[in-house]
C-alpha cells in the first residue's frame, strides 16, 4: 500500500478536505489486489465479493479511523480482514442451509416409490389414479424394462425395506423372490448405511435450530408490533427449514448411492440413473 500517499489524503480528508474519497478507495483496492493474503482473502474473486458486498463500509473506513498510535493502514487492513471473516461465515451459513432446505416434490416422490412394498390395496398401487403397472405374466420388452428399473430402485433402498415390503414387491411385479431378497442383502452388507452428505445436513438443521431459539428469545421480549411480526415470520420460516431438514434427513441417510447400485449389478451407472430417474418422474404424482 502507498502509506506514504495513502496517511497523507486520510489526514487531509480529517482536516475536512474534500473529493479525496476516490483516491483513497483506489489506493485501498490496488493494495487488496495486490497482497489479497493480508487482508485474509485468498483471491481476486474473494477480493471482489468483499467490495462488492461492502464496498459503502470500505468506503468509510477514512471517516471512521482515529488516530490511536496505529497507521491508518493497520486500521485498513483489520476492517477488511473482519470483513473477510464475516464473508466466510455467511458463505459457510450459506452452504448449511441450502443443505437443510429440500426439494418437498423429490420428497414427496420418494415417500410415493416407497409405498410400493404396502402390501394395502387402498395404499394407490392398485388404483387407477396414477399409470398401471405392467401384469405380472407380460414378459414384453416394456414389462422386462420396468420390472429391471424396480429392482435398481429396491437396491437403493435396500436399508429401508424390509422382508414383508420386499415381498409384496415381489409378488406384484411378478419378480424372483430369493434373487432380490439377495441383492438387497448384498446391498446391505457391501454399503454403509450412513450417507456422506448427512454431516452437512445435520449443522444445516443445527443451523436453523439455533436461529429459531435466538429469534424466539428475541420475540418474548420485543415490544414493538413491526418487529414481533418479523421475528414471529423468522421463527416460523427457521422451524419450517429445521423441520424439513430432519425429515431429508430420516429419509435420505440410508438410500444408496446410484454408483453403488451400478457396481454392485454390473451395470453402468447412467443405466440405474436413467431407470430410477424414469420411475420417479413417472409413478411419483400419484398416491
Amino acid at each position: 500500500m502507498a502509506t506514504t500517499e495513502l496517511d497523507e489524503l486520510v489526514e487531509r480528508k480529517k482536516r475536512g478536505e474534500e473529493g479525496l474519497d476516490r483516491r483513497i478507495l483506489e489506493l485501498i483496492a490496488a493494495d487488496v489486489y495486490k497482497r489479497p493474503w493480508v487482508y485474509g482473502l485468498k483471491s481476486d474473486d474473494e477480493v471482489g465479493e468483499v467490495f462488492v458486498r461492502y464496498w459503502t463500509r470500505i468506503g468509510k473506513l477514512a471517516d471512521r479511523y482515529e488516530d490511536t498510535g496505529y497507521r491508518f493502514e493497520s486500521f485498513a487492513i483489520s476492517s477488511l480482514r473482519y470483513m473477510a471473516l464475516s464473508l466466510k461465515r455467511q458463505r459457510v451459513c450459506r452452504y448449511d442451509r441450502d443443505g437443510a432446505i429440500i426439494d418437498d416434490e423429490a420428497f414427496e416422490a420418494w415417500e410415493d416409490l416407497r409405498r410400493c412394498g404396502r402390501s394395502d390395496p387402498d395404499d394407490g398401487l392398485s388404483s387407477g389414479s396414477g399409470p398401471e403397472f405392467p401384469a405380472k405374466d407380460d414378459f414384453g420388452i416394456v414389462a422386462t424394462a420396468f420390472r429391471r428399473r424396480i429392482v435398481f430402485l429396491c437396491v437403493k433402498c435396500a436399508h429401508l425395506l424390509d422382508d414383508g415390503q420386499v415381498a409384496a414387491i415381489a409378488e406384484a411385479m411378478g419378480l424372483d423372490l430369493a434373487e432380490l431378497l439377495g441383492l438387497l442383502e448384498r446391498a446391505r452388507n457391501v454399503y454403509p448405511v450412513t450417507n456422506p452428505r448427512i454431516a452437512s445436513r445435520r449443522r444445516g438443521r443445527n443451523v436453523a435450530w439455533i436461529r429459531m431459539g435466538a429469534a424466539a428469545r428475541r420475540l418474548a421480549r420485543e415490544t414493538d408490533e413491526d418487529a414481533r411480526r418479523y421475528l414471529s415470520a423468522a421463527v416460523d420460516r427457521e422451524r419450517g427449514l429445521y423441520l424439513r431438514a430432519a425429515r431429508r434427513i430420516a429419509c435420505t441417510k440410508r438410500l444408496i448411492p446410484n454408483k453403488a447400485v451400478a457396481e454392485l449389478l454390473g451395470i453402468p451407472k447412467g443405466t440405474v440413473d436413467c431407470g430410477v430417474g424414469r420411475l420417479l418422474r413417472t409413478y411419483s404424482g400419484f398416491s
